[in-house]
């Protein structure tokens, strides 16, 4: 899980164009050895079709080996955060906990498992059991798309999502945007800039009662 949300947070193709896309990832992946702590400020943009202006928050994403990874907006205060198969969710006041259930239902599960498919080295493993996921890469930004392989009328109902889409600048070695797509044309994105390596990060971002109290 570190690792993979490294570039993250945590996201090809069947297999034809798999191969070589999967090792332009790997060879980016190559900047983030030795990385034992990483920030990036990062800008969401919550787009609901009813509205007619999106809702934009600025934060900060954190990792730190041995911790896990948050995104954290003070300004609402939102949170995100994932620390080894737990997944929890601050919004509007209320904190939701789910547990990593290997369904697909979790698009960040579903892009630890993607990424962590993608760095292991073999080109012919499976991306995910849990979603179909399609790799194009144009000039130096490798974008993959995510959708659910669930078949199921009543798990896809259930799903926290459609769709969801990462894009990674190859050149710079960033994870510079993810997508994730809900019902209807909604969607929530979050954009990554001005990353910082091997900073100092507080244990305390990855607790929600601590960052709440602060």
């Amino acid at each position: 899980m570190k690792r993979l949300f490294t570039l993250l947070l945590a996201a090809t193709l069947a297999a034809s164009m798999a191969s070589a896309q999967q090792t332009d990832i790997r060879k980016a992946a190559g900047r983030y050895k030795g990385v034992t702590a990483l920030t990036t400020q990062v800008t969401q943009t919550t787009h609901n079709a009813a509205l007619t202006e999106d809702a934009v928050t600025s934060g900060h994403f954190y990792y730190k080996d041995s911790e896990g990874v948050s995104m954290v907006f003070k300004e609402t205060g939102e949170m995100l955060i994932a620390t080894d198969n737990t997944f929890t969710m601050v919004k509007d006041g209320k904190e939701h906990v789910a547990k990593a259930s290997g369904k697909g239902d979790n698009p960040f599960e579903v892009l630890r498992d993607v990424f962590r498919n993608l760095l292991s080295g073999n080109d012919n493993a499976s991306l995910t059991d849990m979603a179909d996921v399609n790799i194009d890469t144009q000039g130096n930004t490798c974008t993959l798309t995510i959708t659910p392989a669930t078949t199921d009328a009543k798990m896809k109902r259930r799903m926290m999502y459609t769709s969801c889409v990462a894009a990674i600048d190859l050149k710079s070695s960033e994870l510079r945007s993810l997508r994730i797509y809900q019902r209807g044309e909604n969607y929530t994105q979050y954009d990554f800039s001005k990353y910082e390596f091997n900073t100092s990060v507080d244990s305390g971002v990855f607790d929600a009662g601590t960052v709440t109290r602060q």
